[in-house]
């Protein structure tokens, strides 16, 4: 996270740093709670999949690769977004 938070403080001004810290503190706190809430639901993993192996299996490698296409994608608009003059 330490990158991160280095790349957002020096984007703003010094006099908004407090703002911006906070708004990235919230924005990765929300994005890890809805990975641990809704990735799971999102790839079909539910209720009793937990306790079959091979359909925990199967959600497990979905979930990987949903999250590679997140990734790619947060890369992506980052390169295309992120200027530092």
């Amino acid at each position: 996270m330490a990158p991160l938070t280095a790349t957002v403080l020096a984007a703003v001004p010094d006099r908004n740093a407090g703002i911006a810290s906070g708004i990235n503190n919230a924005v990765a706190r929300t994005g890890s709670l809805l990975a641990v809430a809704a990735l799971p639901a999102l790839v079909g993993l539910g209720g009793a999949d937990y306790q079959d192996p091979s359909a925990f299996d199967a959600g497990y490698r979905t979930a990987m690769w949903v999250c590679v296409g997140l990734l790619l994608a947060g890369g992506a608009t980052s390169w295309a977004l992120i200027r530092n003059p």
